[in-house]
């Protein structure tokens, strides 16, 4: 505005020089044409033209210039409330006095509540100081003033760049605000840092993935003998990043000398061949110790660009330790197998035999010349084996599966055991023909003892003392009053029904019998018969030894003596009260006859009456004291018979 009036005024300025200049030259020629009067209206008439045209040219003037004003007021209205930013104005109170309809749009409050709001009422209450420090240094010219939180009508908070510029409008000081919405660059800005971050979390985990695993990445340049190596290879050698060496030279020298022809035909063959690398060598690292090394590398070729060789070192010492150490264990596997008594062979899930050992070979007693990898049912014939069903099973539902079966293949009793395993089954078997015609007979001999226990009601069992199990013949219940449901066949039970007075009795012979390592063992002692009844009993046992001298079964009889023990009893009751009659009389009786006959004497050589009638009336004392004897051993004998 200011540079178009100028305009204009330096434009009136010249014409007014121009005009008085060269009209009064002219006149001033023209002057002695003229009289005095007409020189003197011809220059008002000048004077009064000069002003009309002036005037006419000057309100061309400003016309046009208030018609260019008004054109650009109305882009620069139309720019500022048209614009798709966020505007205000706002006044030195901070008070919103104008708001273009981006704005109104933005925040959701129509203009008139805009027109209502200063700007601490968009801004949150804790940013009113910022806010006010902020105006405080605006500079005149613009002001960017950064990132600032925003409160939408809904309450919902933006973050927006602010940029503020002082104005005049209507003639006031007042600060222009453009403000540009960074919500949705704020979250893609931190969806980007957590990207980035996350990114390297993951270059970090692969780091450290890579030197867990031993793991590293290098670069070769066959033109150049260029060799470049990752961070994590340089941790894995030991060798220094800033070694001024070519790292390719440094590791050849670290190869072993017998590995490196090795190394280098590999390389060799990938670059003349494109035959990927696939090399394991040993490596002495700067430590000194021996490490293998795997050499995994393919050719990259692009057109344009020279030949590269991409490849991967790992450190797979421990890898080659295992490796012997699994060696070692199936070394100590196989001589394990060839020592144990049982036949041993292992099958995979088509059957076919993996491994055996001597104990299998000895079995076939060389019938087959080959034997692993060949199929079981080439040993033994399908049709034939009875086995077959117990492994397969094994194999199938990855089950122990344990059994005891006649060989026809073999013509053998055989004990089996079929473990499931990763590769297919692992069977166990050994030859018990001899032990089974034992049990054959021993059953026969049970059987005739049972008959013979049941002619006898004696109680026949079996402990087996590591696995305390008790087997007994059926005559048990016919000794005690249980039924087969409550019996328990352990050792626990059974001497829960020994008297309490009896158990460390029994207990302690039996165990001075296993110490002093002797077989035949006896013990008389009372058990429960029910209902709180005790019966004795004799127990007769025979203990049996295993080859480490420990007593592993006790095979023994239970004879029920309680009617002897019983009939002993009632005899010794008798003799006891024999001896007692005639303990009465021989010696009770005894003294009052010796009496009685002393006394009869002294009356025979009494010399007068009162001597003889003073040896009466004791001879009647004595008479007495026999006839109570004779009662007491009368009255015993009636208690005797009662008694019986």
């Amino acid at each position: 505005m200011r540079h178009g009036a100028l305009r204009i005024a330096l434009i009136y300025i010249i014409i007014s020089l121009l005009w008085i200049t060269f009209s009064d030259r002219l006149l001033f020629y023209l002057e002695h044409n003229f009289t005095g009067e007409q020189v003197l209206f011809i220059s008002s008439a000048k004077g009064y033209f000069f002003v009309i045209a002036s005037g006419v040219f000057l309100h061309y003037l400003i016309k046009k210039n208030d018609a260019k004003l008004k054109q650009g007021e109305t882009q620069y209205r139309n720019m500022y409330e048209a614009n798709p930013v966020p505007m205000w104005i706002y006044d030195e109170a901070l008070n919103i006095v104008s708001v273009n309809d981006a704005a109104v749009s933005t925040y959701g409050y129509s203009k008139a509540e805009f027109l209502t709001k200063s700007i601490h009422d968009i801004r949150p209450p804790e940013d009113a100081g910022k806010a006010i420090e902020a105006v405080g240094s605006l500079a005149p010219n613009l002001n960017l003033s950064g990132r600032w939180r925003h409160i939408k009508k809904d309450g919902s908070i933006i973050q927006v760049s602010v940029t503020s510029h002082k104005i005049t409008f209507n003639n006031n000081p007042n600060i222009l605000v453009m403000v540009r919405d960074m919500t949705e660059q704020l979250l893609f800005e931190q969806r980007l840092e957590k990207i980035n971050q996350d990114i390297s979390n993951k270059k970090q985990n692969l780091r450290e993935t890579q030197l867990i695993s031993k793991v590293g990445g290098w670069e070769y340049f066959p033109d150049t003998r260029k060799l470049l190596w990752s961070d994590e290879l340089y941790t894995l050698t030991g060798i220094d990043k800033n070694d001024e060496r070519e790292p390719f030279d440094i590791y050849l020298e670290h190869i072993f000398p017998e590995d490196r022809p090795m190394m280098m035909a590999g390389l060799n063959d990938l670059m003349t061949n494109g035959k990927t690398l696939d090399v394991t060598h040993r490596t002495k690292v700067l430590n000194g110790e021996t490490r293998y090394m795997r050499q995994l590398a393919r050719l990259e070729t692009v057109p344009g660009m020279p030949l590269k060789v991409i490849g991967s070192m790992q450190d797979i010492t421990e890898l080659k330790e295992l490796e012997v150490e699994k060696n070692r264990h199936l070394s100590n596997l196989e001589n394990t197998l060839n020592s144990i008594s049982d036949a041993f062979f292992a099958l995979d899930y088509n059957m076919c035999i993996t491994r055996i050992n001597q104990a299998f070979k000895d079995i076939l007693d060389g019938k087959f010349t080959k034997i692993v990898g060949e199929s079981i049912f080439t040993l033994f014939p399908k049709e034939r084996n009875r086995m077959y069903p117990y492994y397969q099973k094994a194999l199938e539902e990855r089950v122990i599966v344990r059994m005891e079966e006649y060989s026809l293949v073999l013509n053998k009793w055989i004990r089996l055991a079929a473990y499931p395993t990763d590769d297919g089954v692992a069977v166990y078997f050994s030859d018990i023909t001899e032990n089974k015609l034992k049990d054959i007979k021993l059953k026969e001999a049970v059987e005739r003892y049972e008959l013979l226990a049941q002619a006898t009601k004696d109680v026949i069992y079996d402990l087996n003392i590591p696995a305390d199990t008790i087997i007994y013949n059926a005559s048990l219940t016919q000794l005690i009053d249980v039924s087969y449901e409550q019996i328990t066949y352990n050792l626990e039970w059974w001497r829960s029904l020994i008297h309490p007075d009896d158990v460390a009795e029994v207990v302690t012979s039996q165990q001075k019998i296993k110490n002093e390592g002797k077989t035949n063992w006896a013990c008389e002692y009372r058990i429960n018969c029910g209902n709180g009844v005790y019966k004795y009993i004799m127990d007769q046992g025979y203990f049996i030894y295993n080859e480490q001298k420990e007593p592993v079964r006790l095979i023994g009889v239970i004879k029920d003596i309680n009617d002897l023990k019983q009939s002993i009893q009632e005899n010794k009751r008798q003799n006891e009260f024999l001896k007692e009659v005639a303990w009465l009389s021989s010696h009770e009786i005894r003294r009052p006859v010796a009496t009685m006959l002393g006394l009869m004497y002294l009356v025979d050589i009494a010399d007068s009456n009162d001597e003889k009638e003073e040896a009466f009336e004791l001879l009647k004392v004595t008479i007495k004291e026999m006839d109570g004897i004779v009662h007491l051993i009368h009255n015993k004998i009636n208690d005797a018979v009662d008694l019986s």
